[in-house]
């Protein structure tokens, strides 16, 4: 929730990406119920958005007992900004982080029992695309993850947004590993190259394959999923 939205400002919109109305519910409102899940949602905004649109009431209201987070200007990327919250993270317990503009066709309880029953390192959800728009993942005969890579389809095998960690620390200490590696795409530090570094000591990281994923990260994107959404076609 801590990207600048821009390609929506430019089409006009008025409100921040997260806030843009789907079908009367704020699209992050979206996300977190397709996320379904419970546990502890913990928030990365901008400031300026937290104070100009109450965000806190709302996100509230969506994710009772959320923790927020309000940055004062942009990170180098999703990694970084996602560190941001790290001192809220619990080491011995799972995290997940999830994009905050996409939907997913799936069962959610499907995923985190695959995670638990095979006492995975790490998880993400994949859906079968080429487009070198997402991040991809590579399969070993095991059917475990053996190598990530962002905008670059080494597979099509892509990811959904959708990154699970068994451990705070297993994420933490390999977005600190990989920020010291320096290694970015296109400037940024992403979440999905974050697995290379985690793929180094704990070799567990499973695909979850679900059928369909919407992003809702441009107009274009927003308008193929009010048009596709079975339950709102």
């Amino acid at each position: 929730m801590a990207g600048e939205g821009k390609s929506f400002q430019r089409m006009g919109y008025t409100f921040p990406k997260p806030l843009i109305d789907i079908h009367g519910k704020p699209m992050i409102q979206w996300v977190v119920e397709n996320i379904n899940v419970q546990g502890k949602f913990v928030f990365i905004v901008r400031k300026e958005h937290l104070e100009q649109y109450s965000l806190t009431h709302l996100l509230r209201l969506i994710a009772p007992g959320c923790e927020i987070i309000s940055l004062n200007e942009p990170t180098e990327g999703a990694a970084m900004t996602v560190l941001k919250a790290a001192h809220l993270f619990d080491d011995e317990k799972p995290v997940v982080i999830v994009n905050s503009d996409q939907m997913i066709e799936w069962n959610s309880n499907e995923f985190f029992y695959a995670m638990s029953a095979d006492e995975c390192h790490g998880g993400i959800v994949t859906f079968r695309a080429t487009h070198p728009k997402w991040s991809f993942v590579k399969l070993g005969e095991d059917g475990f993850i053996k190598e990530v890579a962002e905008k670059i389809p080494i597979s099509d095998h892509a990811t959904a947004g959708v990154y699970y960690f068994q451990h705070g620390y297993d994420f933490v200490r390999s977005a600190r590993q990989m920020i010291t590696l320096d290694i970015r795409t296109k400037g940024e530090f992403y979440v999905c190259p974050v697995y290379n570094e985690l793929l180094k000591e704990k070799p567990k990281v499973r695909a979850f394959p679900v059928k369909k994923v919407w992003s809702l990260g441009t107009p274009e994107d927003l308008q193929v999923f009010l048009k596709e959404y079975p339950k709102y076609a």
